[in-house]
């Protein structure tokens, strides 16, 4: 009597949108459930198991600045009528170095300030951020809790122009790059892909390779496949999912829902007493 190995797959489309079936969808869109109607039965006499992201379709819309990463607020003082001290709010976002000057230059005006005020600015060989300011005496405080300070790379101090259209160099590179990559996790799999030692049930890593608002669309050459051995034998039919960053930080998705594609693969050993391998 001799025997083969004859593969077997299952396939899943996974979307985190409510018309598609998603359940219990966090209020920031990083996580959902989904109850499938048709169990996922991997049987119990598989020799193996394992488990892959084909492909995920991902918006790169994470904000760089929030509430949620307590980075977005903006203090500043000024001699300059309306003359006074603000604290702002700046809205979540995803934001360049000209974008979160658009959005200040903004503000000015609809307050009846310069639009030039204070200005912010990048520097490409060192990576680092300005701020210049329009007026003498003006400052910027970023000692206040929840700074936007980290995003432009300056230390918790106050900084203050000792002459109209001075600029100060941040301490730091500036850190518009909060989230590098993405990260995809579920209690599908006890184990799933390792994250230096520990396991948190990932499936996937999803690079960046798109601008800002600009949809992944991610198809990997070598899918990364990783033994699931607890699916030998069960059922699965309620699964959670969660998008993270690359330090496996909530991903909030900007109101976008994201999608990906698993294949489960195993093997169950065929016998010729049971099955002729070759019939004639």
């Amino acid at each position: 009597m001799s025997g083969a190995l004859l593969e077997r797959s299952v396939c899943l489309i996974f979307n985190s949108d409510t018309t598609a079936g998603a359940e219990n969808v966090s209020a920031d869109g990083s996580s959902f459930q989904v109850t499938l109607d048709n169990p996922i039965r991997i049987p119990h006499d598989a020799v193996d198991c394992s488990v892959g992201v084909l492909q995920a379709n991902i918006w790169n819309t994470s904000p760089n600045i929030s509430a949620a990463a307590a980075n977005n607020m903006f203090t500043f003082t000024t001699s300059v009528v309306p003359a006074g001290t603000y604290n702002w709010a700046i809205p979540d976002g995803l934001y360049s170095v000209a974008g979160l000057n658009s959005y200040l230059s903004s503000q000015f005006v609809n307050i009846g300030l310069p639009a030039k005020l204070i200005t912010i600015s990048g520097n490409q060989s060192t990576q680092k951020s300005i701020v210049t300011f329009l007026t003498a005496a003006d400052s910027v405080d970023f000692t206040v809790a929840n700074s936007v300070r980290q995003v432009l790379g300056f230390n918790a101090v106050v900084i203050a122009a000792p002459s109209a259209n001075y600029s100060f160099f941040s301490n730091n590179t500036a850190a518009f790059n909060r989230v590098n990559s993405y990260v995809i996790s579920s209690n599908l799999v006890g184990n799933g892909i390792p994250v230096n030692s520990a396991s948190r049930g990932i499936i996937a890593t999803v690079p960046i390779n798109v601008s800002p608002g600009s949809q992944i669309n991610y198809s990997p050459q070598n899918v990364i496949w990783f033994n699931a051995p607890e699916l030998i034998g069960s059922q699965r039919s309620n699964m959670q999912f969660a998008l993270l960053d690359e330090d496996l930080r909530v991903a909030a998705t900007g109101g976008n829902p994201y999608a990906f594609t698993i294949m489960i693969k195993y093997h169950v050993l065929l016998s010729t007493g049971v099955l002729p391998l070759r019939p004639n």
